[in-house]
Parts: structure tokens; sequence; C-alpha cells
């Protein structure tokens, strides 16, 4: 199912495609958080969550935030660790609406 944000579809068939090629470095990627400041953590769209008592920023709270998303947005899909909730194997990029799966 197609997004109906035209934008949010040109990212996630662009990102799809991009897992194809190469899924081990997409994972990789999507896995990766970088600590950031509070300053950062109160920006109007991009996405940030706190991980371990410290504040942080990765690529899909950035590519929201560019796509002026407070919530939602470009998601993951995949094989998710339960340990740590970090992906294993990333399937597909989905577009979510609030966190949830708008495809499903």
């Amino acid at each position: 199912m197609k997004s109906p944000d035209p934008n949010v579809q040109t990212a996630l068939d662009i990102l799809n495609d991009a897992l194809t090629r190469d899924p081990m470095a997409l994972t990789q990627l999507v896995n990766a958080r970088v600590s950031c400041n509070e300053k950062l953590t109160k920006h109007k769209t991009v996405q940030t969550g706190v991980y371990s008592s410290e504040y942080k920023v990765g690529v899909l709270g950035l590519i929201n935030g560019i796509l002026d998303y407070k919530l939602g947005g470009i998601g993951a899909k995949g094989d998710v660790d339960p340990r740590n909730l970090r992906l294993l194997r990333l399937r597909r990029f989905v577009h979510t609406k609030a966190g949830l799966d708008v495809q499903s």
C-alpha cells in the first residue's frame, strides 16, 4: 500500500531500494543512536528518545523531523531482539502514524 503522503512515499521508495542493496548496512544504520543534548530533544519535529538515561537521536528520528512528523512517519519493520529491542534484520521501511503501521 502506498503512503498518502508523496514525500513519505518517495523516502520509502529510496529507503526500501537501499535496503534491497545492502540489508546489513541499513539495519545497522537504523539501530544506530547517538547522544544528543536536551536542546535537540525540544525540536518541534526531530524525534529523539531516552536510552539508558541519556538523550539520543537516530537516523529515522532525523528523517521524520525533515518530513515534519512529530509522531510516526517512517518506521522500520523486521526481526527484533527481545533482550534489547534492536533490529536483528530489517525487512522493510513503512509509513506509520503515531507509531502504528498504517499499512496494517
